[in-house]
């Protein structure tokens, strides 16, 4: 006879959330999540160690104008989107956000904090836009998102990135 576990994740229930901008007080925050993600290894992550100092320097630009750092938040954080501004590979004058990071803790899965953070992404690269700080901008997937259609969301898919694990 064979025995299987199933993993239950309790789902929280939010009596109130927002949306915010990071300041210099989430880096742990950040980290942890960083940390979070990079364990569950799904994206790419491999062998690669992580260094705080780089963790920081990137937090740092992110919410100092060089792209932005997003917070959910209930009675805690429970959700992260990080964008950083780049040159486009065609012209350093097309600057462009690229979102690296957009994740949302299990147990706070399907409260809308996920919607809440790519609207308020799309909001602000909309301002940057429109001040001329950016052409625009981008959101990436990793596997456990490849079935939502972004395009609901105003994107269109233009490219795919394979990776290449063999040693």
């Amino acid at each position: 006879m064979v025995q299987v576990a199933v993993a239950t994740i309790k789902r929280k229930r939010i009596k109130q959330m927002n949306i915010r901008l990071a300041n210099k007080h989430d880096l742990p925050y950040f980290i942890h999540m960083v940390r979070k993600i990079h364990q569950l290894g799904d994206i790419g992550t491999f062998d690669v160690e992580l260094d705080d100092q780089y963790l920081n320097s990137m937090f740092v630009t992110a919410i100092n104008g060089g792209g932005l750092v997003l917070i959910a938040q209930s009675d805690e954080p429970i959700g992260i989107l990080m964008a950083l501004i780049s040159p486009n590979i065609w012209s350093d004058k097309t600057l462009l956000m690229n979102e690296l990071l957009w994740y949302v803790d299990e147990e706070y899965r399907n409260t809308r904090a996920g919607y809440m953070l790519l609207k308020s992404y799309q909001e602000h690269c909309e301002t940057l836009k429109k001040q001329k700080r950016i052409h625009f901008y981008t959101i990436s997937t990793a596997k456990s998102m490849f079935d939502i259609e972004f395009t609901r969301f105003g994107f269109d898919k233009i490219a795919e990135s394979w990776i290449n694990t063999e040693e």
